[in-house]
């Protein structure tokens, strides 16, 4: 297939500006491999790891797969070893970091000199101006209807709004599991997307089984956003925190009957191979694309 060209695409050297979303917990080098090889980003929550060696074997796994650009999802926070995580994303060729939970001035410096981008997560227009004025070289838009941490803006809003506003390039996050949908997102301005809650129901996803299933029969409806699980907003399969009673500490194994999924599960219908959504993806971009550019609207 042709290569879908973004000002992202360019600054990353990839296909497809698909970007796999970094899930915690279920975003392992099984995904990252696949996504990566189809012509996307893959990309791991360097959360998942509990120590830096687990890290490093991960990323070695990756590098002996594929040469392919990756990306990792860094907490700048002192609950995390962040600047031994670095040196070793940076030593693995690591280009793209999304910044959650601190300054992404803490690693502007060394992401640039190695020639990588950083691009923080935002849920509000404070946030991106904040994070523009610190030196980001981008903005991940987290929408109203994202899996996990999500914000309270429609994409479609969302994303020109901050573009509107920051003048920072914009990769759309929420709401986004087909070609259809990405290519909405890019009419109003995003330069990538990011794709979770699709890529959960993957073969190459280390979620559970009945948690994928759960999302391929799983509705809108089926979707609650709430600040109780994790003390900030956020998007899960209704039924799985059903019975919550307290916050697992970092690292319980609790994490894992929490399901996050995010609206999207309304386009979900199969479990399918990580290479299969994002050529599918490519293939329904193409032809909405496509049919879009022909006269459909006779004005007089």
């Amino acid at each position: 297939m042709a290569k879908i060209e973004t000002e992202f695409t360019r600054m990353i050297d990839i296909d497809y500006p698909i970007i796999g979303a970094p899930m915690f917990l279920l975003s392992y080098e099984e995904l990252v491999i696949a996504v990566a090889r189809a012509g996307g980003l893959g990309a791991i929550p360097l959360p998942n790891f509990r120590t830096t060696e687990d890290l490093k074997k991960t990323l070695k796994h990756i590098r002996d797969a594929t040469d392919r650009p990756i990306g990792v999802n860094i907490h700048l926070s002192g609950r995390f070893e962040w600047k031994a995580q670095l040196s070793l994303c940076l030593d693995a060729g690591v280009k793209f970091f999304i910044t959650s939970l601190g300054d992404p001035r803490l690693i502007l410096d060394d992401v640039h000199a190695s020639g990588g981008k950083v691009f923080p997560d935002v849920i509000s227009l404070e946030q991106g101006l904040k994070s523009r004025d610190r030196g980001a070289d981008g903005l991940i838009a987290v929408a109203s209807g994202a899996g996990g941490h999500c914000g309270t803006i429609p994409t479609h809003i969302f994303v020109p709004y901050l573009k509107s506003k920051t003048g920072l390039p914009i990769i759309a996050a929420g709401g986004i599991s087909t070609g259809a949908q990405m290519a909405a997102a890019m009419a109003v301005g995003a330069c990538a997307v990011v794709v979770g809650t699709r890529l959960v129901a993957t073969i190459e996803s280390r979620a559970q089984a009945a948690y994928k299933e759960a999302v391929v029969k799983a509705g809108p409806e089926d979707i609650v956003c709430t600040a109780r699980i994790t003390d900030n907003p956020a998007s899960w399969l209704a039924e799985s925190i059903k019975d919550f009673d307290e916050q697992p500490e970092v690292g319980s194994r609790r994490w894992r009957d929490f399901w996050s999924a995010g609206q999207s599960v309304a386009q979900v219908e199969e479990i399918k191979s990580a290479t299969e959504v994002v050529r599918e993806m490519v293939e329904d971009y193409i032809r909405v694309c496509k049919t879009l550019g022909e006269p459909f609207l006779e004005i007089r």
